[in-house]
């Protein structure tokens, strides 16, 4: 389909349109599509994104994500692409995305078009899009938040529900839609029974020595359907049962993390975008708080509206990391894909350890560990 789709734009110079035209006698809305003309260089960005895109689907290791069946990937996971991959992993600029999407809706629609695919939405999530501008920026910025940086956003949380959600990113290396993954009652999941939050909440009084709980996260709730288990802190634990005996609404559900808005949403499980939007409103007043009080938070790390919920993430991975370095008395310059401090790293965050990116995340880590430490002399020297 690629190729026919690419011997389409050129030969004809045309891409394919969804078009949205309202009548004035009915004021209804006619949906279709529309035939449009592009030169040269519109029709190759359109092949180079889509090739792009292509090579992301091959490396997402997952059985339902594969170049055989992507002409029917549901709108979810190519909006994946250009939200979390394009904007937030890789930082591209908003030029770059907005042809990713220019180029994505276009094959969508003519697949649409000609073969009668469900028609895809495809776009920038809104809340996403002041950090393309920002990714437009030649200033780099850094990657990593420290853990008191990460504490100060923790605390300017309004409740219960968006200190957990924060912290799991933060603090678990937790993706925004893996906040699916935290199940009350013990579930089937991944060929056998996982314990729940419930009987963990059970170990915390019959156990009080225990500091921390393995827990679960299935496959079905992470990226590439890769389960790991998460090492919950008895401090974070007990916020997660605070939260369920004092805020959580009543609710039939058996995830943890529910709506607590006043709409139809209430009781259900939080959206997958939930964490992004969460982390975009706290950083913004924590923002505002450092602007109005400059002496306050002088000694604080820069919070720049180019940071994401990924970014939590990342620097929960950056930390396992440099631990492991400083616990096999390595130097983060000399770990490479074989080693066991990488391996581990992979193994908490989820990642392939054999994959082709394999190296580049690395690589990733080794950049992020300079910045972690180059970050704590600057905090410390003012």
């Amino acid at each position: 389909m690629p190729c026919l789709y690419s011997r389409y734009t050129y030969r004809n110079g045309l891409s394919v349109v969804h078009t949205k035209i309202k009548k004035r006698e009915t004021n209804d809305y006619v949906f279709g599509f529309e035939e449009i003309e592009i030169g040269d260089n519109a029709q190759y960005v359109r092949g180079h994104q889509l090739g792009a895109f292509l090579k992301w689907v091959e490396d997402y290791d997952h059985p339902l994500v594969t170049l055989d069946n992507h002409t029917a990937l549901p709108s979810e996971y190519i909006n994946e692409y250009i939200n979390d991959h394009l904007v937030c992993s890789m930082e591209k600029s908003e030029i770059v995305v907005n042809r990713a999407t220019v180029a994505l809706n276009s094959y969508y629609d003519w697949l649409s078009f000609f073969y009668d695919n469900p028609l895809k939405k495809i776009f920038v999530f809104s809340e996403n899009r002041q950090i393309t501008r920002s990714n437009n920026k030649t200033k780099l910025i850094v990657k990593y938040l420290l853990p008191a940086t990460r504490e100060l956003l923790y605390r300017h949380t309004d409740t219960l529900l968006e200190e957990i959600v924060l912290r799991n990113g933060g603090d678990l290396g937790c993706r925004t839609k893996e906040n699916q993954g935290f199940f009350l009652a013990d579930y089937r999941a991944d060929g056998k029974i996982q314990i729940g939050l419930l009987s963990l909440f059970n170990e915390l009084i019959t156990d009080q020595d225990k500091e921390e709980f393995p827990y679960h996260l299935p496959s079905l709730n992470t990226k590439g359907g890769k389960a790991r288990t998460l090492y919950i802190q008895r401090s974070h634990l007990q916020l997660m049962k605070r939260y369920y005996d004092l805020e959580r609404p009543q609710s039939d559900s058996n995830h943890l993390l529910v709506s607590n808005s006043t709409n139809s949403s209430r009781g259900h499980v939080i959206d997958v975008r939930y964490g992004t939007r969460l982390f975009s409103r706290i950083a913004e007043k924590v923002r505002q708080k450092i602007h109005d009080n400059p002496k306050v938070y002088s000694g604080y790390q820069e919070i720049d509206v180019a940071h994401t919920y990924h970014h939590l993430r990342h620097s929960f991975g950056t930390d396992v990391f440099y631990e492991g370095c400083i616990q096999a008395g390595k130097n983060a310059e000399s770990i490479t894909t074989e080693s066991r401090v990488y391996i581990e790293t992979a193994r908490r965050m989820g990642h392939t350890v054999t994959g082709r990116n394999a190296n580049q995340t690395t690589k990733g880590y080794i950049h992020a560990v300079g910045q972690r430490e180059a970050l704590l002399k600057e905090v410390v020297n003012g």
